[in-house]
Formats: C-alpha cells, structure tokens, sequence
C-alpha cells in the first residue's frame, strides 16, 4: 500500500512502528540520519516513483496513542541512486544511521529486516538510496487558532508593505482569511518545526496554464531562519503534484530585493517582467517574475 499524501506531500516512514520508528526519527530530528534505503520492486508494487532530489516529503512518527501517525518534519532530496545490492557504498551505510560501520554491515542487517518482511533479496536487486536533508520548517493545513498569530504578525510594516492584506487589518479579516483563505487556491501555515511555532504564512494563490503563482510571508519573530526559502521549496514539490502544472512561479515587487533573493536560495530563477503589479506600501510598481521548473 502506498504511502498516504499528508500537508501535500508524499509521506515516509522509517523502520516499524513502536521503538524502531522513534529511535530513527529522533536520529534523523537530531542531525545523524540523513538517508534511507528501499527496495525497488516495492515501489513498482504500490505504483510509486522512485523519489527525485528536491523533492519534499512528510516524516511521519508514530503519533499519538489516540490518532494516526503525525508530520513530524520536513526532508528534502538531494539526491537518489538505483544501484544494486552489492554495489550499496560504505558511505550509505554510514549516512543512514541505522548501526552500519560498512557496506557490509548494510547488507547483512538489510537482508535480514527484508528477509523477515518476507522479500528475498539478492545480490543484484535493485536498491534506491535516497539521500535526504532536514528543513527548519514545515507545512501544515490553517486551524481556526491560527486567527491569534495571523491578525499579530499582520499589523507587522514590513508585512503590510508587500502583501495585498485589507489595511488597517483586523481580528475579523485574519478569522475570514483561516475559515476559507478567499481569493487563493491553497494557504498553509509555515511552522518552525522544532518549536511548533507559526511563524508565516505560504500558499498557491493560483494555476493558469501550467504556471501555479505562489506567494509567501514571514511573521517578524520567525525571519532569518529560512522560513521563506523552504516554504518554497515544499511549495513547489506540492504544485509539482497538480495536474498540468510545469512552472512554479513568484511574482515579486521589483523593489523587493529581499523577497527576490529568497526566491533564488529556493532555486527560482529571474523570468523578466509579465505586466502584473505588486503592491510596495500605498504604491503599486511592476513586477517581476521568478520561475522554477517542476
């Protein structure tokens, strides 16, 4: 079966659940995981593609005693290898975490735990090796709590500068904006992963085209920590899953030279003037549009 789509992305799990599960997600939470094995017939079995690097996916754990597993970070892929069994490197073993000092060690404990899972493995299976880093941030659907923070980090200059929010802006509109985000087609909260703490907002405004136009803002207490930049990067992987969709794109006030540069660190690259305006404080100026590929 397989692995269920949670925030808009992909999600993935690691080992059993229970013990096994905790330890590698507390190792992957704490900097010493950073790569995860697979068997590529599996994949072909639940009619999934192998992961492709900037992809983002959901880290679930085991959640709650009374609910399902919960999200509880964000891997981005950097990179992803098919290779065969024995050809599995030292340095995977090592990246993955799991007690492997070796290729060695790799194979003997993985075609033990696959054994036991009923899959036989030989030399010259097909293994995906999937290496992956941990974002800041992650993504999740508005909660009508989120009202609070919103209407707070929106009477914020900088944030009434670049957005189109009502201003003066009230605990109404930030109540309205969480119970059916109008005028956009998906807005999620961006949450410091570590803390749980909202500290933006993220979303697609629309798809036209092929080209989803994606839009973004940081509350002053969460800035220079990469919100923005990794808010993209998950906005993208989860445009990339629309139908049709080909370009992901930020349109940008020309004199916002700050959100421009978050769109390069997020891979965007400068597409030239459409005619569409953003607004710069009571002004509106030209802007200017940066563009990924998905």
């Amino acid at each position: 079966m397989a692995y269920p789509v949670v925030d808009g992305l992909r999600s993935i799990e690691f080992g059993t659940p229970g013990e096994s599960r905790q330890a590698l997600v507390h190792h992957v939470l704490h900097g010493r995981k950073r790569a995860t094995a697979g068997l590529l017939d599996e994949y072909r079995r639940e009619g999934e593609p192998v992961e492709r690097p900037g992809e983002c996916l959901a880290m679930l754990d085991d959640g709650s005693t009374d609910g399902g597993p919960s999200h509880a970070a964000t891997l981005r892929v950097h990179r992803c290898d098919v290779l065969r069994f024995a050809d599995v490197p030292d340095e995977f073993a090592l990246a993955e975490a799991e007690g492997d000092l070796s290729a060695t060690d790799f194979r003997a404990s993985h075609r033990a735990y696959w054994e036991r899972a009923g899959e036989h493995v030989d030399d010259d299976a097909a293994i995906v090796l999937v290496w992956f880093d941990l974002l800041r941030h992650r993504l999740r659907a508005l909660q009508p709590d989120d009202a609070d923070w919103i209407f707070s980090a929106c009477q914020d200059a900088e944030v009434q500068r670049w957005t189109t929010i009502p201003r003066p802006y009230s605990i109404d509109h930030a109540r309205e904006f969480v119970a059916d985000s109008p005028n956009v087609r998906l807005a999620m909260a961006v949450v410091d992963a570590a803390s749980d703490l909202p500290v933006g907002v993220a979303g697609i405004n629309a798809v036209t085209d092929g080209i989803a136009t994606v839009g973004y803002w940081v509350a002053p207490w969460g800035r220079r920590r990469g919100a923005a930049t990794e808010a993209l990067h998950v906005l993208s992987t989860i445009a990339a899953r629309m139908d049709g969709v080909r370009t992901v794109r930020a349109l940008i006030a020309g004199t916002n030279a700050a959100s421009q540069a978050v769109a390069r660190r997020a891979g965007f690259a400068h597409a030239g003037a459409t005619g569409d305006l953003c607004p710069d404080g009571p002004c509106a100026v030209e802007a200017v549009a940066f563009d990924r590929t998905v």
